[in-house]
């Protein structure tokens, strides 16, 4: 699984560029939560966080999933 996060985080958007609504960022967000859902309930729960307010500051809360899915791949 932890190769499956490396994937994510080698593949995560530019959140200074990136459309949220887009279909390949929300196809990515939706991997990037089912991922860490089945390695850590913590982290998930604070992923959430940061999806749930995303469109309030994608980059910071874009940068934040990405920290999330390294602390998570750090512990797979």
């Amino acid at each position: 699984m932890s190769s499956g996060i490396a994937e994510l985080v080698r593949t995560a958007p530019d959140w200074t560029r990136v459309d949220a609504l887009s279909a390949e960022v929300k196809a990515w967000l939706d991997r990037a939560l089912q991922t860490v859902e089945q390695l850590d309930a913590v982290e998930a729960g604070i992923l959430r966080v940061h999806l749930q307010y995303l469109h309030n500051d994608i980059v910071r809360h874009g940068s934040q999933i990405v920290e999330t899915l390294r602390r998570v791949e750090k512990i797979a």
